[in-house]
This record gives C-alpha cells, sequence and structure tokens, in this order.
C-alpha cells in the first residue's frame, strides 16, 4: 500500500469527521452564547416595560407594592416567552431599572431649576 492510498483509505476520512465534530461542536457553542445574549437583551427590555408601566400605572403606590407590581408583570412576560430568570436576577434588574429612571427624572426636573 502506497503512502497516498494509505492516506485517502485511513488519514482523510478520520479528519473529515475531526473536523465535522469541530464545527458540530462550535455551532452549538455558538448557539448557546447567542440563545444566552438574546435572553439577556429580552429580560432587559422587559423589565423596563414593567418599570415603567409600573411607574404609570400604579403611581399611587408605595415602593414594595410597586416592586411586587413590576415582579409579577417581569414574571409573566418571561414566561410567556420561555425565559426563566432568578428572583436575585429580577429584582437586580428591577432596581438598576429604577435607578436609572429616577436619575433620568431627577436629570430633567433639575436642569429646568
Amino acid at each position: 500500500m502506497t503512502k497516498a492510498e494509505m492516506f485517502s483509505t485511513y488519514v482523510l476520512p478520520v479528519l473529515a469527521a475531526a473536523l465535522t465534530a469541530l464545527a458540530g461542536f462550535l455551532g452549538t457553542q455558538l448557539k448557546a452564547l447567542y440563545r444566552r445574549w438574546v435572553d439577556d437583551k429580552t429580560k432587559e427590555a422587559v423589565v423596563r416595560t414593567c418599570v415603567r408601566a409600573v411607574e404609570q400605572l400604579y403611581h399611587d403606590l408605595g415602593g414594595p407594592e410597586k416592586l411586587e407590581k413590576a415582579r409579577e408583570g417581569v414574571r409573566q412576560m418571561l414566561k410567556e416567552k420561555g425565559i426563566s430568570i432568578s428572583q436575585l436576577e429580577m429584582d437586580l434588574l428591577i432596581e438598576s431599572m429604577v435607578a436609572e429612571f429616577n436619575y433620568g427624572l431627577g436629570a430633567e426636573s433639575g436642569a429646568g431649576t
């Protein structure tokens, strides 16, 4: 058996299988990273929407009641989209969005005075 026959019989199929496996692995990893990125962006958008809605609809409620309304909205919207979120992540995103919202209001009201 010549080197060329040996290469085409044994090495080439093994190399092709290894490259196929590598491409499949990289594809699944990229898909997982993309899915995580999309889920994170969706969570941020949902929290932003819920915080703004709670501020508009329930402005007469106190802080703890508004927080619970925002939590309910976030849970429901993400559940409909099939995205899970931990309590800690949800609370941190809500608090971050509330701070952003309050800072934006403070900057606007402070500019005219």
